[in-house]
């Protein structure tokens, strides 16, 4: 859910700059520096499906040494080898990325997002840390890590490399409203009804537990909000955590109308219901006629068996959160594939009949606890549920009245 920054490579002056200092840290030179500043980036959601849920960074800023850098989690590359398969798997290895501060912000203006300051109220040795973890995180054998979408993310890592470096102990203002992961990540994709469908598909029950105040903190937004009112307490000692934000950059409203406004097109609701119309239509046809159409069962079937096989895999196969368990795959399993096989088989006619009574059956216990599941069910999946069960009500019934049309003649 984080971004790739496109920011320019820092020129000589500032590499030399910064490596300079970063050789004083080491050595001890600035083992105490007042100058040295870190402040929490916020960057706002933008138009691609990966810049939805907005960005952090950290930037490190020392006047005296003409430092001004961002470090930025999250970064990653769609040219990496078996990208696809990998993100599936849930093998996703992102990296920290290094930017300067101007070119970092730049990025953002391109794209129209806003960007916001929250300078972060630390002592010069609190400070010193938090810039050598950072340091330490940039190495080349550091700088790979596997990368979580809900807990180890672009906003998770700055919130623990300056929580785990504080001298004292952090508390949040916690808010009264409780919440989901679901319920966070639909208010970011509420504009994107395709995405919000696939994310309620591929991810399951876990996504619909309620949350910490912490476990929120995965959306960048959530986190600059939590720093703002959070205090550092050590002792008797209690200070405030940040001083009061800066807007560095307002949105860009014509820029941003693509993230704001409700893409054109039909929703999933609609092409679902659309679906289960055309169903229902022929399979009154195949009622009035007694004629089963078994290409119409062959297609439907192995579409969703095909679903299926990639919902079992995420379940199964996957590293990725929240995707076990998943009631979709009651509705949208590899079992489905069974059918479009042994459909067109003369004699399998009987296990046929038995397996559209056995899938009707699951289907029906699926929708009578359909708002007692402990997982939300995006609406679109109704009527593709119903599509199943319309399809196997209709094997079943003209199956029946063909037997008993040959009982009659007998």
């Amino acid at each position: 859910y984080c971004i790739t920054c496109r920011v320019k490579i820092m020129d000589i002056k500032k590499i030399l700059a910064f490596l300079f200092f970063l050789c004083s840290l080491a050595t001890g030179y600035s083992s105490v520096n007042d100058s040295l500043k870190i402040s929490l980036i916020t960057c706002s959601p933008g138009s691609q499906v990966y810049e939805l849920f907005g960005h952090t960074g950290l930037r490190v800023q020392d006047v005296s040494r003409n430092v001004d850098v961002v470090f930025h989690y999250g970064v990653f590359s769609f040219n990496t080898p078996h990208f696809i398969y990998r993100f599936t798997k849930g093998e996703t290895d992102y990296s920290i990325g290094l930017a300067d501060f101007r070119d970092f912000v730049y990025n953002y203006a391109v794209r129209g997002s806003k960007v916001s300051e929250l300078p972060l109220e630390l002592t010069a040795e609190e400070s010193k840390r938090v810039f050598q973890a950072l340091i330490i995180n940039n190495m080349p054998d550091n700088r790979i890590y596997r990368y979580n979408f809900l807990y180890d993310n672009c906003a998770t890592r700055p919130r623990n490399v300056i929580t785990e470096n504080l001298s004292g102990q952090i508390q949040y203002k916690n808010p009264d409203e409780k919440v989901t992961f679901r319920e966070m990540i639909h208010d970011c994709t509420h504009n994107y009804p395709w995405l919000t469908f696939g994310i309620d598909l591929a991810l399951g029950a876990p996504l619909d537990r309620t949350i910490s105040y912490e476990e929120q903190m995965f959306l960048p937004d959530v986190l600059m909000g939590a720093f703002e009112d959070a205090r550092v307490v050590k002792g008797d000692s209690v200070r405030y955590l940040s001083g009061e934000p800066v807007l560095l950059l307002a949105a860009d409203t014509m820029r941003m109308t693509s993230a704001t406004v409700r893409p054109t097109g039909i929703s999933p609701l609609f092409a679902a219901s659309l679906l289960l119309s055309v169903v229902v239509i022929i399979s009154v046809v195949e009622i009035i006629k007694r004629r089963h159409y078994r290409i119409v069962d062959t297609v439907l079937f192995s579409i969703y068996g095909l679903v299926g096989c990639l919902l079992f895999f995420l379940m199964f196969i996957s590293t990725h959160p929240a995707t076990y368990p998943n009631y979709s795959g009651f509705w949208a399993n590899p079992f489905l594939l069974i059918l479009p096989v042994i459909i067109w088989v003369k004699s399998m006619k009987k296990v046929v009949c038995y397996y559209h009574f056995i899938n009707f059956a699951v289907l029906f216990c699926l929708l009578a606890s359909w708002y007692w599941l402990p997982q939300q069910m995006n609406i679109a999946f109704l009527p593709l549920v119903l599509v199943l069960a319309v399809r196997s009500v209709t094997y079943i019934w003209v199956n029946r009245r063909k037997e008993k049309m040959a009982e009659k003649e007998i």
